[in-house]
């Protein structure tokens, strides 16, 4: 029998990196993204459970299009819990907003917090805007302006519920050079980190006793790192995952199923459990 002092406080899903496009039929890196989340909803669905609520942290859709997040939400609609996302760099959040929330104008930074019981999720838009079609240095690196590292810093100042932190960008290094220093595979420098994760580590350190966890994506591969005392979990892919070995300098597609995390957040711990679903037939190619 589960005493008092383990109580489970909630159960949720953790989904990233879907890079939906604007219809069923497209690919990207010789997959099928809308097949894999098609897959996923299904998956999930079936679950022995129902989660408390899904959460995507970002690159939902690849393009950013109306028409991209119409058929990624109506298809993640369908999912037995609430789902509760996120931008990451692909995303727009405007138009995320406009699809998901019927907001005609939309923040131009989308932050939110929404409680569950005596928890409460942060969620940081983390992304560096570029308009369409811009190519610029550092344009998969992610960023918080000085209003957002405030307003984290009262969020996190002594006392309060117990806080779930979720970004798109990873705030601490991973041991592999691409993720952690940035790289150049095409012409165009390209860094992946949050590029304020110092002040970012400060803002959330007064609250360090009560944050159940910090959870990004954009990595495309599953992490768990514990740094002064919090916990910093990445869920893989829900597309496809990359290859970040030590030493490695450029980001390679792997064959590595797609998958997603099942976060179990308890009293006196946070549970984290990494699972993989099958890639669905058809939705792999050569190319």
């Amino acid at each position: 029998m589960q005493s008092e002092s383990t109580m489970t406080l909630l159960r949720f899903i953790h989904i990233s990196d879907t890079h939906v496009g604007p219809n069923p039929d497209f690919t990207l890196w010789g997959y099928s993204p809308y097949r894999a989340l098609e897959t996923l909803v299904a998956h999930i669905n079936a679950l022995p459970f129902q989660p408390d609520f899904v959460l995507h942290t970002g690159d939902i859709v690849q393009d950013g299009s109306d028409e991209s997040y119409a058929l990624t939400l109506s298809t993640l609609a369908k999912l037995c819990a609430p789902i509760y996302y996120l931008p990451g760099n692909h995303d727009n959040p405007q138009a995320l907003q406009r699809i998901w929330l019927g907001d005609a104008a939309g923040k131009e930074r989308f932050d939110y917090a929404q409680d569950f019981g005596s928890v409460r999720l942060l969620a940081l838009d983390t992304r560096r805007a570029i308009a369409p079609g811009e190519r610029l240095p550092d344009r998969a690196a992610g960023t918080l302006t000085k209003q957002q590292l405030a307003a984290l810093r009262q969020a996190c100042e002594a006392g309060g519920p117990r806080l779930i932190v979720a970004l798109h960008h990873q705030p601490v290094t991973l041991d592999s050079i691409w993720l952690d220093e940035g790289f150049d595979d095409d012409g165009v420098f390209e860094a992946m980190m949050l590029d304020c994760a110092d002040p970012f580590l400060a803002a959330i350190a007064p609250a360090r006793e009560r944050i159940c966890g910090v959870f990004f994506g954009h990595v495309h591969r599953a992490f768990q790192v514990i740094r002064d005392g919090v916990l910093f979990s990445s869920a893989p892919s829900a597309f496809v995952q990359f290859q970040s070995f030590p030493g490695q300098t450029t980001p390679v597609k792997t064959d590595d199923l797609p998958g997603y995390a099942l976060v179990t957040v308890q009293d006196e711990q946070t549970i984290v459990r990494q699972y993989t679903f099958p890639r669905p037939a058809g939705g792999d190619h050569n190319s």
